[in-house]
């Protein structure tokens, strides 16, 4: 008596995909702030609809990477701590790093 197994296959071709995914994420890289700081990662995280939002609303002017850098640590962490559900901005940044990589991983994005 033998059973017949089939979609072994579907999840090769699936692990295939996946494979292929995490090596083109693999190494280094720079993401730009706004492209890790979703739409969708704000509104569930923070009291704010974008990264533009929430920028504007600290009352730092932001319009690059360096300005953002150029905030002080500490009344920028009592900012984030105060308006998101993050203690710090570098827990903020983690977190949206693990989305980002997580949708890539699944390839949402």
């Amino acid at each position: 008596m033998s059973i017949k197994i089939t979609g072994l296959d579907d999840v090769q071709r699936h692990l295939k995909e996946l494979q292929h995914r995490a090596e083109s994420l693999s190494g280094e890289r720079e993401v730009p702030v706004v492209e890790l700081l979703t739409s969708e990662f704000m509104l569930l995280n923070t009291d704010f609809e974008s990264a533009g939002s929430m920028f504007t609303a600290s009352g730092y002017k932001v319009e690059s990477e360096a300005d953002l850098a150029a905030i002080p640590d500490e009344p920028w962490d009592n900012f984030v701590s105060s308006r998101t559900r993050f203690g710090s901005w570098n827990e903020m940044l983690e977190a949206a790093a693990a989305e980002y990589f997580r949708r890539r991983l699944s390839g949402e994005a």
